[in-house]
């Protein structure tokens, strides 16, 4: 008995734990997307990399250098002077360009004259091509101008004696030191040497290297064409920040077709609130919740047929035997003017008021007005072609109730006067009014029936596209 009551007792508890667990139907935990606008918008500093710098041009960065200085000639034999005994002038013309803040390379002419081992004065020419290495060229990947320059070089060229007329190999050497004056111009100094054969000046031994000229030289660079260096900028916040903002994009772009979609849903909800509305009879009654439909001051037009009108009164009287209002046409009594015919059915000749020929406005008439709404065709820009080809379907109706009930028709065109010249207005109203009229004729409507007018530039509707039009009435004919 004992076991049976502890095992009743467990069995509740089981069912009791069960019943107090909540289904959990979703996560209750949400992640939400915060995007600061305002750090996403903030412009970003630029950080340089280290070492990196990028030439302005690939054209930049050419130099020219003037120079003049002294020569001093050893060969091998050396003869009997000191170093000051040696001393001729010198000059010299190099034209560059420096491919990296470290790297470039000249040619250079220089020359004038040199003292050779018997003391006797020679006249030389030297041209050579060398190669410059600026040492201090990493400062420009630290900061954007640097005043000074130390640059060893070496390259090869050719000597030419203008007194023996020997012509020989040479190789040259030195260094370079600049001051940067300005951005265009810069002070240059230069100690070079120069070994070729010891028979360059016409008395050592050919073949051997011995005789050397050591020049010291100063003079100015002009710096040519797009000058200097960029320092090269790291790309990495860019991409971070880009990345942020397509994230950014495209969470807008979710909002917005949320919202589009919310918005289309209000918008048929609304429409189909004004459909019962007029249905009911109450559109007038509650027409200010609708007022904001027409924001720009005037309404685009459009093509208007009365349907509702029409059903609400067939549903309230439901006794209407169903023949057309056109089918017969009477005189208003008291009024003989044939134009002035009001059509009645057969039940309104019998006593029994026909409800579409009084509630429905697609049949009301009277003297110089049409019946129901005017028809607007719409046309491209500054031609008579239709926007919308399907608008043909609108001439077909049009075409076969007015052959069926003998009706007149008037066709109205006209134009964008914000666009074209009057003249050119009144014309293209012209054609409009007249492609349409065409298009009627074709659709079996006598040209007898068709009352064409151009109005020529309208500012009517907005927007202005809607003033690009024809439109179409239909009129009773008046008894001949």
């Amino acid at each position: 008995m004992t076991k049976q009551i502890f095992f009743i007792f467990a069995v509740f508890c089981a069912l009791q734990a069960q019943a107090s667990v909540r289904s959990m139907q979703e996560d209750t935990v949400q992640h939400t997307v915060h995007y600061e606008v305002r750090e996403l918008l903030q412009p970003i500093q630029p950080v340089y990399l280290d070492g990196v710098v990028l030439p302005v041009s690939r054209t930049g960065n050419w130099f020219v250098s003037v120079a003049g200085g002294t020569t001093a000639f050893l060969g091998a034999p050396l003869g009997c002077e000191d170093l000051f005994g040696r001393l001729r002038p010198s000059y010299s013309l190099a034209v560059g360009k420096w491919f990296t803040p470290s790297v470039g390379a000249r040619i250079n002419y220089g020359g004038l004259q040199f003292k050779d081992a018997m003391l006797s004065s020679q006249n030389y020419h030297h041209i050579h091509a060398d190669l410059l290495w600026n040492v201090l060229g990493q400062r420009y990947a630290r900061q954007e101008q640097v005043r000074w320059g130390l640059a060893p070089f070496a390259g090869v060229g050719l000597l030419h004696n203008a007194t023996n007329g020997n012509n020989s190999f040479a190789f040259s050497y030195g260094i370079q030191g600049q001051y940067h004056i300005s951005k265009r111009v810069s002070a240059v100094w230069e100690l070079s040497g120069t070994t070729t054969f010891r028979d360059f000046d016409g008395y050592g031994q050919p073949n051997r290297l011995g005789d050397h000229l050591l020049s010291l030289s100063v003079g100015f660079t002009f710096h040519l064409g797009k000058v200097g260096w960029k320092r090269a900028v790291d790309a990495t916040p860019y991409i971070r920040q880009n990345e942020r903002l397509v994230d950014y994009a495209n969470f807008l772009s979710e909002e917005n077709r949320r919202y589009a979609g919310r918005h289309d849903q209000d918008r048929r909800t609304l429409a189909e609130l004004k459909k019962i509305l007029e249905i009911e009879g109450l559109l007038d009654t509650y027409s200010h919740l609708f007022e904001d439909d027409d924001t720009a001051g005037s309404k685009f037009p459009v093509n208007n047929y009365s349907g509702l009108n029409s059903l609400r009164a067939r549903l309230r009287h439901k006794h209407w035997d169903g023949t057309s209002p056109l089918d017969t046409m009477v005189l208003l009594p008291g009024n003989e003017n044939p134009a002035c015919k009001y059509p009645v059915s057969q039940s309104m000749s019998s006593g029994h008021q026909d409800s579409l020929s009084t509630n429905s406005t697609s049949f009301l008439y009277t003297d110089s007005e049409c019946i129901g709404s005017p028809v607007y065709f719409f046309f491209c820009l500054n031609t008579a072609h239709l926007t919308d080809v399907s608008q043909m379907l609108n001439l077909d109706e049009l075409a076969r109730v007015a052959k069926k009930y003998g009706l007149s028709v008037r066709v109205t065109g006209a134009a964008d006067s914000s666009t074209g010249t009057p003249g050119i207005n009144d014309s293209l109203s012209v054609s409009r009014a007249g492609f349409i009229a065409t298009e009627l004729i074709r659709r079996g409507i006598s040209d007898e029936r068709i009352t064409r007018t151009g109005r020529g530039g309208i500012a009517d509707h907005t927007p202005m596209e809607a003033n690009r039009h024809t439109k179409v009435e239909l009129f009773f004919s008046e008894a001949k």
